[in-house]
């Protein structure tokens, strides 16, 4: 062995791409055919003599290794442990037992959407410091504190808490291309896609930290931002002038056909899509926001953030809606409106866009109709058997008018649909005005309000009359003639459904005076008015029962009595309802036939309580019994219900 040889690399050694669990360097080079068994074995003699010398440094030494292949096999047998399954590796560790380890597997077969890592946390077998040790260890990343960081600020204000939060990502560095970020979950598919686009830069995992730390972290650095003072800010700021600057023009952009069809564009304005449809999302909203731009989708009627884009990016995202839209996308002065199809995840999606002119740039909201969803009956809206009793008799009249009311996005114009799917309108005229026609209905002859051309509710309204029609739906009494000519058309033998904006039923009597309608003609002819509202719905995946309910009801001063032993729910918040607690929405409403009673109080003049007062006694259900239900059936949580008391 002293006598040194000429290294040559043998033709028939090749690196070895998987390493094999708990070898030693000397046999993970025999594995690789980097040395044979024999050298092997008189290393390892000569490493026994000479104890201070490494095995690796006596093969170089010897001329039987070259230094890369001792680097190559060193890696492998540092980079092993990548390649065990997390719970072998924290069991090889001694951090789980084998029955720890089983109890878990077992348990992430009734949740198949959860992680190992996860559950053993929740099952209190290992903490989150020790879950963060492992994934890094498993992934061959540095475990890091991301408390014990100076943060970029540039790269901070480049996103939201609550953003970075849903991540549970934590930024550290950011250069021009690139941002380093320090993740919890290295395996997550969202991170560096959603970190992508939104900075539009090259994303790094610097390292694995434990939740709870990047969670902390995250709290601390926004804190740290808001809690600026003038204090801090008046002694730097007082050694300047004030000084009155003129307007400037906005910062202009040269806008062409391929601006808006640049892939990288394309792309974003793709995601943000498939994003908001995969979410069931019914609105998106593009912010401009000084140097960044948000976009934010309306979930269950809650607005959510989801991603932020560079203000360079707006004009380009922009013409991209605009040429999906066939609009004009050199106008940026004044507000559009348009509209398109499109197809994702194999559905057709109904397109709204609004543009409005902002001093930071477009502001672009997206109304999303998905039409494949279908029509729903009114069982399946949530309105109980009551209400859809005294519906069905309305709709049953051969004249007069039924209104629903409440503030845009309450199902008002879903209800309508709903009552409109009555076989009791099979064989009748129908023809419908509406801005815009959101569903078709098969034998139901649909008008589209325009009013840039002159098509508006009360001109399309007094043709109807001329076209004989038995029902008539009207999209949204808006205005005095509007209202003049449908509450004709009601007295003259037409049933008429439409929609009006106030806060209660009993309001829409007080409204329709104010709009110029004689009482006597308000009594005449209304048969019912429904007054509706969405809330949203406890997700079903993770719901639980709310101990503190009860005392929330009585503490608000909610005005329906109920047992002190009732059991109410709320959600816990999972992966699949993004956290909330929420899945969907259901409807609370308040339906007030129009009765001898009612009429009696509307020709007096009566106010808005008095009416309500006369209808509860005549035994209606109120928005606030029919919500109370709804809770106690663990459909709806207290914490959405009561905020209908101050509303009401």
């Amino acid at each position: 062995m002293n006598t040194k040889k000429e290294f040559k690399t043998p033709k028939n050694r090749v690196v070895p791409s998987e390493p094999a669990v708990k070898k030693k360097l000397g046999e993970a080079m025999v594995d690789g055919a980097l040395i044979t068994p024999q050298e092997l074995e008189l290393g390892l003699k000569e490493q026994s003599q000479l104890r201070k010398k490494r095995l690796g440094e006596i093969f170089v030494a010897d001329g039987v290794t070259a230094p890369e292949d001792i680097h190559n096999a060193l890696r492998i047998k540092k980079t092993h442990k990548a390649h065990l399954k997390l719970g072998a590796l924290l069991l090889e560790r001694g951090l789980i037992s084998q029955e720890d380890l089983n109890a878990a597997l077992a348990k992430q077969k009734q949740y198949r959407s959860r992680f190992l890592g996860e559950i053993l946390v929740d099952m209190n077998i290992i903490n989150g410091e020790m879950l963060a040790l492992a994934l890094a260890l498993q992934n061959g990343l540095p475990y890091m504190d991301p408390r014990k960081f100076i943060v970029d600020e540039v790269a901070a204000n480049m996103f939201s808490s609550k953003f970075l939060k849903r991540l549970k990502a934590f930024p550290v560095k950011l250069s021009k291309t690139e941002l380093t970020v320090i993740v919890a979950d290295p395996n997550s598919l969202d991170v560096e896609g959603d970190l992508r686009f939104h900075t539009g830069l090259n994303v790094k995992i610097g390292g694995i930290g434990s939740e709870h730390a990047i969670l902390e972290a995250i709290n601390t650095l926004y804190e740290a931002f808001t809690d600026k003072t003038l204090t801090g800010i008046l002694p730097e700021a007082a050694a300047f002038d004030v000084e009155k600057v003129e307007d400037s023009e906005e910062e202009g952009y040269h806008i062409t056909e391929e601006t808006g069809r640049e892939k990288p564009i394309i792309e974003i304005v793709n995601h943000i899509l498939k994003t908001a449809v995969a979410k069931k999302a019914s609105d998106i909203h593009i912010i401009p926001q000084g140097k960044i731009v948000k976009i934010k989708l309306r979930i269950d009627g809650m607005l959510f953030d989801e991603l932020i884009l560079s203000k360079e990016r707006l004009p380009s995202v922009a013409s991209r809606m605009k040429i999906l839209a066939d609009m004009d996308i050199t106008e940026r002065r004044l507000p559009q409106d348009g509209g398109t199809k499109i197809r994702v995840y194999g559905k057709t999606v109904d397109l709204r866009l609004s543009f409005l002119p902002t001093v930071y740039g477009q502001s672009i909201v997206i109304r999303l109709l998905n039409k494949e969803n279908g029509l729903m009956r009114l069982e399946d809206m949530g309105f109980l058997e009551p209400a859809i009793k005294g519906l069905r008799r309305c709709i049953a009249k051969p004249y007069g008018m039924l209104l629903f009311t409440g503030p845009t996005g309450s199902g008002k114009s879903t209800t309508i649909y709903a009552c409109l799917q009555e076989s009791v309108f099979s064989d009748k005229n129908v023809i419908t005005l509406e801005n815009p026609v959101e569903y078709g209905l098969p034998g139901t002859c649909q008008v589209q309000i325009k009013e840039e051309i002159g098509l508006t509710f009360a001109r399309g309204l007094r043709q109807i009359l001329r076209h004989d029609p038995d029902v008539i739906v009207v999209g949204e009494m808006r205005d005095t003639e509007t209202a003049k000519i449908g509450v004709r058309a009601a007295l003259t033998g037409h049933l008429l459904i439409t929609t009006l904006h106030t806060n209660t039923a009993a309001e829409t009597f007080l409204r329709l005076g104010d709009m110029g309608i004689n009482p006597y003609l308000v009594s005449s002819s209304i048969l019912g008015v429904v007054s509706q509202r969405l809330i949203r719905k406890i997700c079903p995946n993770c719901k639980e029962v709310d101990p503190d309910a009860a005392l929330k009801l009585k503490s608000n001063g909610f005005p329906v009595a109920f047992s002190d032993n009732a059991i109410f729910y709320r959600g816990k918040g999972c992966d699949e309802c993004h956290q909330t607690g929420y899945k969907g929405r259901a409807v609370v409403y308040e339906f007030i036939p129009t009765d001898e009673d009612i009429k009696k109080a509307i020709m007096a003049d009566a106010s808005a309580a008095r009416i309500r007062e006369i209808a509860i006694r005549n035994g209606i259900q109120t928005i606030e019994e029919i919500a109370l239900i709804k809770a106690k059936t663990g459909i709806v949580s207290v914490d959405e219900i009561i905020p209908l008391v101050s509303v009401l």
